[in-house]
């Protein structure tokens, strides 16, 4: 067993199995109760003085103080008897699911039933809240893809492999930066450009984090689809660079007849998506910031309507209809289907709180009801998240609105009877 030292704590930690493996590193539990150890292949001085820029300046998990850990930040560097740096400690992600796990139809539905459209909305606004909180500390996240973030049956994520972000250190001014990003989540400038060389900007985050946003409510990428340009149709690398996404106003690529409409979101969120990835496509700036994100799904959350004919449904008002009943009757497929039993999807609020160490408004998302994230739990989960800070707009079906009113009448009949008999 391999025992190292935590540079800064001095504390002495036991590697304990190896549990993941990658270019960079290996992944290990250790001794310490809720911790893992990532140990570099190849650890270097450049690794080893972004690392201690990390780990004294860390930034606020808004989610800290309900038990879930939404960035996991290196906790400490990790050392051998003699000095060397060869990895760090931190926070483990327990549960947490790949994002592919509940934005596919097909995946979801055999392993997260019960994930509905109003969860995937509410999982969309916890990724750019943890964004944009990433990005007023001047991290850039730089690989932003669907394998680096975890979600809970909550809809809470966690961001990981934080190690590959762009750091500043804000004493020195030195950027340590990343050499990584993945192709399909990567900006139209940066296509064909070796990420050693540059720095990169919140704005080029800004073009993956809305690749996801779209991911989790539409299940695809929004550069795949129908081409009719002539010829091949280009890689999703080239199709990016330029501009070529499904909706887009000049655009060769179009949609399928498996597509979902555009305008079946909130019309807010599809202005955004326009902004994005029609004029952010030669105009970085013009791209929506990870806030522009958060306020926008704060206002589409509360406009999810639920549906009368299926339990699991949940529809934008302003589409004015079940589009997932429509497009189930089109192509013969459920993207939610209903969830036996009692369920109620429970519509969260956003509530701002002050950190009372940095002084600074953390946002949190608040949450009454979980859904079950596999099919052996039951379809409705107890033990919500709450807080004294937090009010819950429950989300009630149309029966239950029937239910009342009859049960409303047959005691005012009653009350009517007394009176006039007694």
């Amino acid at each position: 067993m391999v025992r190292l030292q935590c540079k800064n704590s001095g504390e002495w930690i036991d590697l304990v199995k190896e549990i993941n493996s990658s270019g960079e590193g290996k992944i290990y539990t250790t001794n310490k109760t809720g911790f893992l150890a990532k140990i570099y292949h190849n650890p270097t001085p450049e690794r080893s003085a972004k690392l201690q820029v990390m780990a004294n300046d860390p930034p606020t998990d808004p989610t800290l103080s309900q038990g879930h850990i939404s960035i996991a930040w290196p906790k400490d560097l990790l050392q051998d008897s003699g000095g060397s740096i060869l990895g760090f400690l931190m926070p483990e992600i327990k549960n947490g699911q790949t994002l592919i796990k509940v934005y596919s139809p097909r995946l979801r539905n055999k392993q997260t039933p019960g994930f509905n459209w109003v969860y995937l909305h509410i999982t969309a606004m916890n990724v750019a809240s943890t964004i944009d909180i990433l990005h007023k500390k001047n991290y850039v996240v730089c690989d932003i893809k669907q394998q680096n973030l975890l979600v809970q049956s909550t809809g809470q994520i966690s961001i990981i492999d934080t190690d590959s972000f762009q750091i500043r250190d804000k004493i020195t001014g030195k950027i340590h930066r990343s050499h990584v990003g993945s192709g399909e989540y990567t900006p139209p400038e940066m296509f064909n450009v070796d990420f050693t060389t540059v720095d990169r900007s919140e704005l080029h985050d800004r073009f993956g984090l809305a690749i996801i946003i779209w991911q989790l409510l539409f299940g695809n990428h929004p550069f795949s689809g129908e081409w009719v340009g002539g010829a091949n149709q280009p890689n999703i690398d080239k199709l990016i660079h330029q501009g070529d996404w499904i909706y887009g106003k000049s655009s060769k690529l179009k949609p399928t007849p498996i597509s979902i409409p555009l305008n079946v979101i909130h019309p807010e969120l599809e202005r955004l998506f326009r902004k994005c990835f029609d004029d952010g496509n030669r105009t970085p700036y013009a791209r929506p910031s990870a806030a522009d994100w958060k306020n926008a799904l704060e206002v589409a959350i509360p406009e999810l309507t639920p549906c009368s004919s299926i339990n699991n449904h949940y529809y934008a008002r302003s589409y004015a209809k079940c589009y997932w009943c429509q497009r189930k009757i089109q192509i013969n497929y459920d993207a939610f289907p209903a969830i036996h039993g009692s369920i109620r999807t429970q519509i969260p609020v956003t509530v701002s709180v002050k950190n009372n160490k940095t002084n600074q408004q953390v946002t949190t998302i608040q949450q009454t009801q979980t859904l079950p994230i596999n099919k052996s739990q039951p379809a409705q989960v107890s033990n919500p998240i709450t807080s004294s800070n937090s009010v819950a707009k429950p989300v009630i079906f149309k029966e239950n609105w029937k239910k009342a009113l009859i049960a409303g009448a047959i005691f005012i009949i009653g009350c009517i009877i007394c009176i006039v008999f007694f």
